[in-house]
């Protein structure tokens, strides 16, 4: 997918990125996008789906850059079938799971899907050691080295 191109303050290219957010906790949507605003970066674009059939909607109609996924939704709540139908989907679409069941899950993830944990990228105990989330969203976005992300 062609993207455009921005400059950002500091005179760097950037290129815009359009995130399709799956989320049915509305909060946790606008903590994600406030994360990522935080870090200076504002040419990442999120639009957020409720659920499954909320996603595959917005992926028939829209093209997207990458999948920001959370595991438990309400019309899917086994994280491994959250991920096998969300991979179905949209299977040339990079995945990040955003998710506050990852020490529960962890195990039935596979380990080349990014699993970020939502306590520590969006709540109050973010350290300086966690890579900002939008540093992570553009990395997946164009970058197949999961050791890396």
């Amino acid at each position: 997918m062609s993207r455009a191109v921005l400059i950002d303050v500091w005179g760097q290219a950037v290129s815009a990125l359009k995130v399709l957010h799956v989320e049915d906790d509305f909060a946790d949507a606008l903590l994600a996008q406030n994360a990522v605003f935080e870090s200076g970066d504002f040419e990442i674009g999120f639009e957020v789906a409720r659920d499954l059939r909320d996603a595959r909607r917005k992926l028939k109609n829209q093209a997207y850059d990458l999948v920001l996924l959370d595991l438990r939704l309400p019309d899917s709540v086994n994280p491994e079938d959250t991920l096998t139908t969300m991979q179905g989907l949209c299977p040339d679409i990079p995945i990040v799971i955003l998710s506050g069941s990852v020490r529960v899950d962890r195990s039935k993830i596979p380990e080349d899907v990014p699993l970020l944990d939502k306590n520590e990228h969006l709540g109050a105990r973010h350290s300086a050691e966690i890579r900002p989330l939008a540093e992570i969203l553009r990395f997946s976005a164009s970058n197949d080295d999961i050791a890396q992300i």
